[in-house]
């Protein structure tokens, strides 16, 4: 690497962390604001059932940059970040650390890969699976043993706080309001994160090949929707890229195929690896 191109990696960097830092004051602070907004009218209503699980799914997608070191340039800030990211999703960010890496390290592999829980034949517990995936990693973490004191104590004072905040929120806005709006986006953005997202994107489960093993969609409209979510082989091939430093990597496909959020699927089967 030339010094030419490590300033300028340099400076790709620390332009992705603030960006994602703008995005997470942004989505927090409007996730939050949300909750004392009453809608009136059923555009309204459905305005705000709709943008709330977005805001949750961005929150998420961000948070996730933090898993790999892109929120900031050293461990305490990228964890201080990425919680502060989950805090409209109602998830702890230590069980998200603590299993994420393991999903990449075994991508597919029942039991050692912590989301494989998504992948079952019987189609009726997919929705019960998709619901319990972010609490799942608790009871993964468990069973090897992994829920150490530090772990506990933080998982116990994560939820603390989050009862803290929307039992002060609830205390304004009544709790009705909150149990309604919470639940109903933590539904829907659970569907919104976990179907296309992860299952889509590992379909098939395979366990040859890692260029095999995940799926990308195809356009700069699911890239930006998503946060680079849907360059999902790309960043299990790539996980030190930032989701800003993964553009040049979108394949623009067609319009339609963006449009309708057409994944590579098939495209290793023919014998295409690049």
């Amino acid at each position: 690497m030339t010094a030419t191109t490590s300033w300028m990696y340099r400076l790709e960097r620390r332009h992705s962390i603030w960006a994602s830092r703008v995005v997470i004051l942004l989505v927090v602070s409007l996730a939050l604001w949300s909750y004392f907004w009453k809608p009136l009218g059923l555009l309204a209503i459905l305005g705000d059932l709709l943008l709330r699980p977005y805001l949750h799914f961005v929150a998420g997608a961000i948070a996730h940059e933090g898993t790999h070191g892109h929120l900031g340039n050293s461990k305490a800030a990228n964890s201080w970040w990425g919680r502060l990211a989950l805090v409209p999703t109602g998830c702890a960010w230590i069980t998200f650390a603590k299993t994420h890496h393991a999903h990449h390290a075994h991508t597919n592999v029942e039991g050692d890969d912590p989301d494989a829980f998504l992948h079952s034949s019987k189609k009726w517990q997919l929705p019960l699976r998709v619901l319990a995936m972010p609490h799942r990693w608790f009871h993964w973490l468990y069973v090897r043993g992994k829920v150490t004191r530090a772990v506990a104590v933080e998982y116990v004072l994560t939820y603390v706080a989050y009862v803290a905040i929307y039992g002060g929120i609830a205390a304004v806005v009544g709790p009705a309001r909150v149990l309604y709006g919470l639940l109903t986006a933590a539904f829907i953005h659970s569907f919104l994160l976990w179907v296309p997202f992860a299952m889509k994107t590992h379909e098939g489960y395979r366990t040859g090949a890692h260029e095999e093993r995940s799926h990308n969609y195809y356009g700069y409209l699911p890239f930006f929707f998503s946060f680079s979510l849907s360059l999902h082989r790309v960043h299990h091939l790539k996980p030190k890229l930032s989701w800003l430093e993964m553009l040049r990597y979108v394949e623009p496909g067609t319009l339609w195929q963006s449009l309708t959020f057409r994944r590579d699927v098939g495209r290793f089967d023919a014998g295409v690896t690049g």
